[in-house]
């Protein structure tokens, strides 16, 4: 067998050394883009109060009787854990993920600021001890009901993952016909949360263990057993303010692993579960 000529042999490697370099600089945002157009979900971006967000719709032809939405985790706030980080977009789009695996019409709605959309009013503290501020949860309230508006949407399911959760249930109750808050792994007191890891406070976000309004929506949230980055102590506040809250617990889950792996099965559980609480209430 003839050897390549030399020429050729440096074409390949360029081609190589190119497609590693392309690879390599392709952004957390441009990855998630990817993994949306992957799964044929709409893109547009809206921008509330100044603060702009990243949303991918799958929705029907026809009015959708119930939207399930999807808030992501915190990402990347801190570089280094001691500077606030320049894109805190995440590189695990744990909940685009769980969405891409869940049937109905359902939306993403990125954190503001997040995924390079940015305007001069994102600074860094809307990642960092703003994360879950008035600002931020009025916002994404917005996104919210633009997508509602969008596809005609009559109740919604609240799904967060992580900081999502704590959104999700913040989010939820500046809204009407909310149907249920389902999170993952998320740290609902964060106050508890900070000083368990020795976090600077989150100073300028609300707590959702601290909160006075009323539940009246069902509430899902599940937790690993293995999840050292939100361990259950750190959640018990929440609980005992709304002590009608489901709380699942799951065997050798952590903080990322296996929520993708097994959502299938755990989406099945979850509208079982809407079903057997809505038909009580029926009752």
């Amino acid at each position: 067998m003839r050897s390549l000529c030399p020429g050729r042999r440096i074409r390949q490697l360029l081609a190589v050394l190119v497609c590693i370099s392309i690879v390599g600089c392709t952004s957390n945002a441009q990855r998630i883009d990817a993994l949306a157009r992957s799964a044929q979900l709409q893109r547009y971006v809206i921008e509330s109060n100044q603060l702009p967000s990243v949303v991918y719709l799958r929705a029907s032809k026809e009015s959708s009787q119930r939207l399930i939405i999807f808030i992501e985790g915190d990402g990347v706030p801190w570089r280094a854990g001691i500077a606030p980080n320049a894109d805190p977009t995440t590189h695990e789009p744990l909940a685009l993920e769980l969405m891409v695996r869940t049937p109905g019409d359902a939306a993403y709605i990125g954190r503001p600021c997040y995924q390079r959309v940015v305007t001069e009013h994102c600074t860094s503290d809307l990642w960092t001890s703003a994360r879950y501020s008035t600002e931020i949860v009025h916002a994404m309230t917005l996104a919210v009901k633009d997508a509602m508006s969008r596809t005609q949407a009559e109740n919604l399911v609240l799904v967060g993952y992580s900081g999502g959760g704590v959104l999700a249930s913040l989010i939820a109750e500046q809204l009407g016909r909310v149907t249920a808050v389902i999170t993952i792994a998320a740290n609902l007191d964060i106050d508890a949360w900070a000083k368990h890891h020795n976090y600077l406070p989150l100073s300028e976000s609300m707590n959702p263990a601290l909160s006075t309004h009323p539940h009246p929506w069902n509430e899902i949230h599940m937790e690993g057993t293995d999840d050292s980055v939100v361990p259950s102590a750190t959640r018990d506040a929440y609980f005992e303010r709304y002590p009608s809250a489901q709380i699942w617990l799951l065997d050798k889950h952590g903080h990322k692993c296996c929520w993708v792996e097994e959502w299938k099965e755990l989406w099945e559980r979850i509208e079982a579960e809407l079903q057997r609480a809505g038909m009580a209430g029926d009752g």
